[in-house]
């Protein structure tokens, strides 16, 4: 598939994935965006084409047709009734990418998983024993995806695993490791994982691996009281 060929979106109205498309426009790759609910006109990113589409339900492989690889921004928003009985959008969701792909002959995915499906010696203790209790079954939901991805055939993929997303500007600055956070870092900033993505996908790097990404940040991001402010806790 030639690299001036498009890369689809899935997700795209997210956090994440419109940083994807926004990395994307800078650098002059074209891009289908995919989302559920298509955002408002305002909200979009300019030059960038927006395409409805319930992963779970819709057969969508027409719409792939003449993509060059697949990016997943597919996630759950934390809230007590998807902590307890999150939709299956890790593992359906990508389950139906993959079928969709291997219809239309693309081979090149990378989704988004997180660096917490497996114990991270760099994560606080306190992080340990409050948000992993509470995240448990989306995260059993992230290995389940990751196991699918292995098992599959003539498939090239990549389990990005971010630490705990943040909601502020790019740096450029994230660590990049192999399954496990690097040393002193926790969280990673949604355009620092977008532009980590998009950078799998163009440079063909990180091929069947589960990079960790994330970066030192002050300490007001990274306490407790950051974690509950975030998660709506009082």
């Amino acid at each position: 598939m030639s690299d001036a060929a498009p890369l689809a979106v899935f997700g795209a109205g997210g956090k994440t994935g419109t940083e994807i498309l926004r990395h994307a426009v800078r650098k002059g790759i074209e891009v289908r965006a995919f989302e559920h609910t298509l955002p408002e006109p305002s909200d979009r990113v300019d030059n960038v084409e927006y395409l409805q589409c319930d992963v779970l339900n819709d057969d969508f492989s027409s719409e792939l047709e003449g993509c060059r690889a697949v990016i997943s921004a597919l996630g759950i928003g934390f809230s007590p009734s998807t902590a307890i009985d999150p939709p299956p959008l890790y593992t359906e969701g990508t389950r139906k990418l993959v079928e969709a792909m291997s219809t239309t002959g693309i081979s090149r995915i990378v989704v988004i998983s997180a660096a917490f499906v497996e114990p991270q010696p760099s994560v606080p203790a306190w992080f340990e024993l409050t948000a992993r209790p509470a995240l448990h079954n989306i995260l059993e939901q992230m290995r389940a995806m990751e196991d699918l991805l292995e098992r599959a055939k003539g498939l090239n993929w990549t389990s990005a695993r971010p630490g705990w997303l943040l909601d502020e500007p790019y740096t450029g600055e994230a660590v990049i490791t192999d399954e496990r956070l690097a040393e002193g870092c926790f969280r990673c900033r949604h355009a620092d994982l977008a532009a980590a993505m998009l950078e799998f996908v163009c440079e063909n790097t990180w091929v069947n691996a589960k990079p960790a990404i994330a970066r030192p940040e002050a300490d007001r991001f990274e306490n407790v009281s950051a974690l509950k402010a975030e998660l709506g806790i009082d």
